[in-house]
């Protein structure tokens, strides 16, 4: 517990710091960093599966949706190419056929996965101007956060029905119920004291969906240690598991916040 008090000490004011303050190259080149050693995480996992596939294109195609992404290029070029170069890289293998499709699938799924979250998070720092994407993007975390808190002590302290005992044996729907609650609670109370330009309604929604797809993100990940055995996806910070294990709530987040946002902003 020690040691996870203090990896938060340390990896909360940075996070916080980064929103608050990093201009927007440094901002994306932080996501990017986060996203490289998610992908590693993730590539372990699948050795582990027997996917295999090659961890050079995934975060070589990582990095060129990234950075594509932001450009005035449309976003569907920069998929398509993505696509066409995992293709052409699983035919120029020389491993048995379902090897290569396997690896293929393996690539694809890392480098979407990881690239379309991510870039939701830099679109909603910086695509609804300074100000409100700062302040969306604090409530978020906050959400997420103390939803994460919340459902983790609840679930212990009073869980008693499995909540996705396949996928992940610990939770319990009195812990999913109390965290989204309490991330509803933690979005009204910045509401009102801190970001009060956010309209009651959109906090109260926008929480909602942050705390369900947050729970999502967790299952998600979940699903893929289940499938390749382990119980944290590296041991990389101290007392919280690695990297993947702590922003897997946020990753599904920031995509429907987004979505959320280009409907009503």
């Amino acid at each position: 517990m020690l040691r996870r008090i203090v990896s938060a000490l340390v990896l909360v004011p940075l996070t916080l710091g980064l929103v608050l303050f990093a201009p927007a190259a440094l901002y994306l080149a932080a996501l990017g960093v986060v996203g490289s050693l998610c992908l590693h995480e993730y590539f372990q996992m699948m050795r582990k599966i027997g996917l295999g596939g090659q961890p050079w294109f995934g975060h070589a195609g990582f990095w060129f949706l990234l950075i594509g992404f932001q450009t005035s290029i449309p976003a569907t070029l920069w998929s398509v190419l993505a696509l066409l170069a995992a293709f052409l890289v699983a035919m120029g293998q020389k491993d048995p056929i379902r090897d290569r499709v396997l690896g293929l699938a393996a690539n694809l799924l890392g480098v979407f996965y990881l690239a379309l979250c991510l870039h939701s998070a830099y679109a909603i720092r910086f695509d609804f101007g300074g100000k409100a994407g700062r302040d969306w993007t604090l409530l978020l975390l906050v959400v997420i956060w103390v939803g994460d808190t919340a459902a983790l002590f609840i679930g212990r302290r009073f869980g008693r029905t499995p909540f996705a005992s396949r996928l992940s044996p610990k939770k319990t729907n009195e812990g999913a119920v109390g965290g989204l609650l309490a991330g509803v609670l933690a979005a009204l109370l910045l509401h009102f004291f801190v970001f009060t330009d956010i309209p009651l309604e959109q906090a109260v929604a926008a929480s909602l969906l942050i705390g369900i797809f947050g729970q999502l993100g967790d299952l998600a990940e979940s699903m893929l240690k289940r499938a390749a055995e382990v119980k944290e996806s590296s041991y990389l910070i101290p007392g919280h598991g690695g990297v993947l294990d702590r922003v897997d709530s946020l990753l599904f987040a920031f995509p429907v916040l987004f979505s959320y946002l280009h409907l009503v902003a």
